[in-house]
């Protein structure tokens, strides 16, 4: 585990990210119940797996804090990224109908996640009709979230898919009761060029535009939004960016 080994002790029902996470909904006995489950694991070091393509799947992860990646190798053994996961996403949902893990998912920064055995959430679920509810809804908005990805890599531009990246980060954190204007973002330049599919290259050159027309800067990690409209008119949206 390295050196850093934080655990936390927040129960279901005291924690912020309840709302988006499995306990939103659940009464006081239900929440209990699912207190009981959960796993909260010892924190992640940058760079350790929470599991690797091929491990058997057992559990749902929920980020408490961190961030996770989650990528495949394609056939040339280049890395494929998939997402990143930040607090409040749930991790392995696309596993749940195989008996093993698909992808790899690896923490980007300190990590800490709750681990939800699958059988035993599976199992309760059919005891408490909001549990099941719940489970549905955020399998629903990761289906949506996969379509929107694709139309973003189709239907938008080099500068929109950057712009509608940031924008949709924000929005993550806003409804997540972070500030949403400036935050940590623990994500390698590289990694977002990956995942948009373009070149590094290109996404610096639309980090220095946006920088200069003083819409956002990204630096050091730390992204700072100075101009929301702005923002928003680069991405490319007059309507509104799933953020579940």
């Amino acid at each position: 585990m390295g050196n850093i080994a934080i655990h936390y002790t927040a129960s279901c029902a005291n924690c912020g990210l309840q709302k988006i996470c499995f306990a939103n909904g659940l009464h006081d006995t239900d929440l209990s119940q699912l207190d009981e489950l959960v796993n909260r694991k010892p924190s992640l070091t940058k760079g350790e797996y929470l599991f690797k393509a091929g491990e058997k799947f057992t559990s749902l992860f929920a980020v408490r804090a961190g961030a996770i990646k989650l990528f495949s190798y394609d056939h040339n053994n280049i890395e494929v990224i998939h997402g990143f996961y930040l607090p409040g996403d749930i991790v392995g949902m696309d596993s749940i109908a195989y008996q093993d893990y698909q992808f790899y998912a690896v923490a980007l920064d300190v990590t800490t996640v709750c681990e939800i055995p699958y059988d035993q959430l599976s199992s309760l679920a059919t005891q408490v009709p909001n549990l099941y509810v719940q489970i549905f809804n955020l399998m629903s908005q990761e289906i949506v979230g996969t379509r929107m990805y694709t139309s973003l890599l189709t239907q938008k531009t080099a500068e929109q898919r950057l712009a509608y990246f940031i924008w949709s980060m924000s929005l993550k954190y806003q409804s997540r009761g972070y500030l949403h204007t400036r935050f940590r973002l623990n994500i390698l330049h590289r990694d977002v060029a990956s995942y948009l599919n373009l070149t590094p290259e290109t996404v610096s050159r639309i980090l220095a535009k946006l920088n200069n027309l003083n819409v956002l800067s990204w630096k050091k990690k730390e992204i700072s939004i100075l101009d929301e409209a702005r923002l928003k008119e680069f991405a490319g949206e007059d309507g509104t960016i799933c953020t579940e």
